[in-house]
């Protein structure tokens, strides 16, 4: 169905900007030993959880989340755990479960596939699919993810298009789970298991 594009307003463009240093986490998978890289991102992900928490049981540090990091929430994440929390969650979960190439494509696909999604579908969106997600934020996410394995391949050719196509079909999806934690690791299992045959 064509409908008209949204606005595409600066916060979000500063989320998405923010979301990409969230690439430390692939890469500190593919680039520091796996223990290492295990132990971090788990004690990341707890830190980052206990902040969510305490955040919602003091009003002060609500408030001074808000300021700090307020202009790049959506506003259902000032009251609700963050996208960024949820990327160094399903980092941990993907580097213990794993292999590190696979750890690492599907943590920097997410990564950089929801950001080009969500720019360019609100710049270019025309076609919606579903949850009110669009096909050229799709064919961005997909294109994005490639550009990105070529330039910092870590796979073969076949496994990074595999993942890249997951990837940008499971973000078009209404998933009841945020997809900063669903989508690496029904793509890290897919991958996993098909590496495996």
């Amino acid at each position: 169905m064509n409908v008209q594009t949204k606005k595409l307003h600066k916060p979000e463009i500063n989320r998405k900007l923010l979301h990409l240093a969230a690439l430390c986490i692939p890469f500190s998978i593919v680039l520091l030993p796996h223990h290492l890289a295990v132990a971090v991102l788990f004690f990341l992900a707890c830190a980052m959880a206990a902040g969510e928490f305490l955040r919602r049981k003091s009003v002060l540090l609500q408030k001074l989340f808000l300021t700090v990091f307020g202009s790049f929430l959506r506003p259902e994440e000032k009251q609700k755990t963050t996208g960024g929390t949820y990327f160094f969650i399903s980092g941990a979960v993907c580097a213990t479960v794993f292999d590190v190439e696979i750890a690492y494509t599907v943590m920097a696909f997410i990564i950089v596939g929801d950001a080009a999604a969500a720019i360019a579908g609100m710049k270019f969106g025309r076609v919606r699919i579903s949850n009110g997600k669009s096909l050229e934020g799709a064919l961005a996410s997909l294109s994005a993810c490639m550009l990105f394995w070529a330039v910092f391949p870590q796979t073969g050719f076949q496994t990074a298009l595999a993942a890249a196509l997951m990837t940008s079909f499971l973000e078009t999806l209404p998933l009841k789970i945020d997809d900063n934690l669903a989508v690496p690791i029904i793509c890290g299992f897919i991958l996993q298991t098909w590496a495996g045959w």
